[in-house]
């Protein structure tokens, strides 16, 4: 009678694991993703904040920074001499998520949107690049080159010029 009762205990545990690890999009990818961050010059100062203002990392480029599925942040890229550059890091839906109409439930859809892990963070690799350029009439400009990688794993760039103040 122990014997059935430790067995049945067992499978209730075992029952109950099972249930909380459920999320596909959990059980695929997690609820942090690593977010790669560089800049041209490299050691420009680097700062990563999240909803509320609060600051998610502070120190200098380049880095990886690891960041919670659940939130958007801005990326600040400052350094003597260049105007302070921003980069928005999106939420996304991921689909993993769907998954969990196959193997997850109910369940599972409720603990990835819960978590975060139904979402996937984008562009999840930035490269600022800050360079000087000669204009047609031979005065010089400050731009800044984003560069990030595109659902294709195509590099894109946008230049944008600084304007004095």
């Amino acid at each position: 009678m122990l014997f059935v009762k430790g067995a049945s205990l067992l499978k209730g545990i075992l029952l109950g694991a099972f249930l909380l690890l459920m999320g596909c999009a959990t059980i695929i990818h997690g609820t942090k993703q690593d977010v790669s961050i560089s800049s041209d010059p490299p050691r420009a100062n680097l700062k990563v904040v999240g909803a509320g203002g609060l600051e998610m990392f502070n120190g200098v480029t380049p880095a990886v920074v690891t960041l919670s599925r659940k939130s958007e942040y801005d990326v600040m890229i400052s350094m003597d001499g260049y105007k302070e550059q921003r980069v928005h890091i999106s939420k996304e839906f991921d689909a993993w998520y769907l998954g969990n109409l196959l193997c997850g439930g109910i369940i599972g859809l409720i603990i990835d949107a819960t978590n975060g892990a139904m979402n996937k963070l984008s562009p999840e690799v930035i490269n600022v690049t800050m360079a000087t350029a000669y204009n047609q009439d031979g005065t010089r400009e400050f731009f800044a080159v984003f560069q990030t990688l595109d659902a294709e794993g195509q590099v894109r760039s946008l230049a944008v010029p600084f304007i004095k103040s």
